[in-house]
């Protein structure tokens, strides 16, 4: 059996399901060899999510399919916390330098663990490529603040050899910091397509079925909200454009909130206020389940606002062909829902924070009385990004990079 031509090692904080697959691929190739190091175990042992609010494990086993070792299996948090972060860096560090990458694959420059590992691999000598969900749109600053950021961040840039842009506003953002093109390989986010095609041939079969198991009416409007209920997804401007509809709009409408978060209580009775009867809310659902959600709804509810960078839950709704009522906030909003790919009828891009536009957004989504299909869902899976589109760009850069097959630096010999 031949040697594979390349090494390439991944820095990641903790294992997550959508990197699975891309990982898998990765560790697939016969031309590549792979080592995943993670900054710790979070969400394979049940432990509390700082946004969700409730403790969980994930069940879809994201951390098996591919070589990977545990910088240390502490908290979430402590990745955050120089203190805590510096010794968790510097164990993976050298778990990167004992598997002699040819290159090494850094996902996000945050939080302290990452800066920190990335600086350490970096004064070795290390060959750095960048996966950040970076955007010029996440956070506002003030100007002087955002002039400092933008100097720190082109600086940062300038130690990675490639970056892959997570879509069209992360490309602009790196693009505007000084990454050449020549650098730059944009790679639109990609959930678990293969898992979610599986989920949707499960489920959308089940859909009647479903929606009477929670007392929904037949022609009831579901719309679904999927995520963490945190400031940042702003469940309030739901509240306030469904105020903003009549009680004869009103009484047709339906909501599904599947997650759990801080403002879960306050946005379960406001939405109960208006939709009385007519809400049900899930709480945090794990992988496995979340097919029976999306498959009981007709369309997504996303007003994403400060902090959202894409938001994947637009890719998971478009395999189950929901129609999509995203904020331009959220990256996805431009490649996916007003992109060139046209996207489930009802579908719509509104601004953000804008209650009337939402409103209006939900006014013509009644009128059109949209209902996904089993075909409307496999029209809209197939024009999604893949995540072996990420697998595929990160090995040809580093295949690229190797300019002789298999050859690591010999240690360097004592002088005499």
């Amino acid at each position: 059996m031949s040697r594979p031509l390349a090494r390439l090692a991944v820095l990641i904080t903790h294992p997550v399901q959508y990197n699975k697959p891309v990982f898998e691929a990765l560790h697939a190739r016969a031309d590549l060899e792979l080592l995943v190091v993670f900054g710790c175990d979070h969400g394979l042992r049940a432990s509390l999510d700082p946004d969700f609010g409730v403790p969980f494990a994930w069940d879809s086993a994201p951390a098996e399919g591919f070589p990977h070792r545990f910088a240390s299996h502490a908290p979430l948090a402590a990745l955050s916390s120089w203190a805590s972060a510096l010794p968790i860096a510097l164990r993976a560090a050298a778990l990167i330098r004992a598997f002699r990458p040819d290159a090494v694959l850094v996902f996000a420059y945050s939080p302290a663990f990452i800066s920190l590992a990335t600086l350490l691999l970096r004064a070795r000598g290390q060959r750095l490529l960048l996966r950040a969900e970076a955007t010029d749109r996440a956070l506002a600053h003030s100007r002087p603040r955002q002039w400092a950021k933008d100097q720190v961040l082109r600086f940062w840039y300038r130690m990675f050899r490639h970056v892959f842009p997570i879509g069209s506003d992360s490309n602009d953002h790196f693009a505007r910091l000084g990454v050449p093109p020549q650098r730059r390989t944009p790679v639109r986010y990609a959930v678990d397509v293969e898992f979610f095609r599986r989920q949707a041939e499960q489920w959308l079969p089940q859909r009647a079925q479903l929606r009477q198991s929670v007392a929904i009416a037949a022609d009831a409007l579901v719309l679904l909200w999927s995520g963490k209920i945190t400031a940042v997804k702003h469940p309030g401007l739901l509240v306030e454009a469904l105020d903003l509809l009549s009680a004869e709009q009103r009484q047709r409408l339906w909501l599904l909130v599947v997650g759990d978060g801080a403002l879960r209580d306050s946005f379960r009775l406001a939405a109960e206020r208006l939709l009385p009867g007519r809400c049900h809310f899930a709480g945090f659902v794990n992988q496995s389940e979340l097919g029976r959600w999306y498959a009981m709804a007709d369309a997504l509810v996303f007003p994403s606002r400060q902090g959202e960078t894409w938001g994947l839950v637009v890719n998971e709704a478009l395999q189950f062909g929901l129609a999509l009522l995203v904020s331009d906030h959220a990256g996805s909003a431009r490649d996916l829902v007003a992109g060139p790919v046209a996207p489930p009828a009802g579908s719509r891009v509104f601004p953000s924070g804008d209650a009337s536009a939402l409103g209006r957004a939900l006014q013509a989504l009644l009128a059109a009385a949209v209902s996904p299909t089993p075909g409307a869902a496999a029209d809209s899976a197939a024009a999604l990004p893949h995540p072996l589109e990420l697998a595929d760009a990160v090995a040809a850069v580093t295949m690229a990079a190797v300019t002789r097959p298999f050859r690591r630096p010999s240690p360097a010999r004592p002088s005499v």
